[in-house]
């Protein structure tokens, strides 16, 4: 499972401006869409071939215009596709992310409106970073 291609899907009220997944560069994402989780794919993390799931691995982000980083642990478990080339990882309103393998891309798996690409509402959107993580990290 080496060179897993990861993706992001930002379910909370604002863009994310970066994120990295054990270190490895997962780009920005975008406040998901109806039909997009708002992230494209970037290359690559390294799972390394064989590790027994359910593995942790480290999240870190920051939102668009916030100095320091967050952090998280997520626990990547099963189901494993026969041919994995995706690592999902999955940002929630409440604050819990979730990651997954996958074949291709997922369609998102919360179906919520966006106000922008930016933000989930005109105004009162809420920052959950600091409920399963902690924030004020350097990179």
């Amino acid at each position: 499972m080496s060179g897993l291609t990861i993706v992001g899907y930002n379910y909370t009220d604002t863009y994310i401006g970066s994120f990295t997944v054990n270190g490895a560069g997962g780009g920005n994402i975008e406040v998901s869409s109806k039909t997009s989780g708002g992230g494209g794919g970037v290359c690559c993390v390294a799972i390394p071939a064989g590790a027994a799931l359910p593995i942790t691995i480290d999240i870190a982000w920051k939102r668009d215009g916030r100095v320091p980083w967050c952090r998280q642990s997520a626990v990547l478990d099963g189901p494993v596709p026969a041919d994995p080339q995706y690592l999902e990882v999955h940002f929630f309103p409440d604050g819990s992310i979730k990651a997954a393998l996958s074949d291709y891309p997922a369609p998102p798996r919360m179906q919520l409106e966006r106000f922008s690409y930016v933000k989930r509402r005109p105004s009162g959107n809420v920052d959950n970073d600091e409920r399963f993580g902690s924030c004020g990290h350097d990179h």
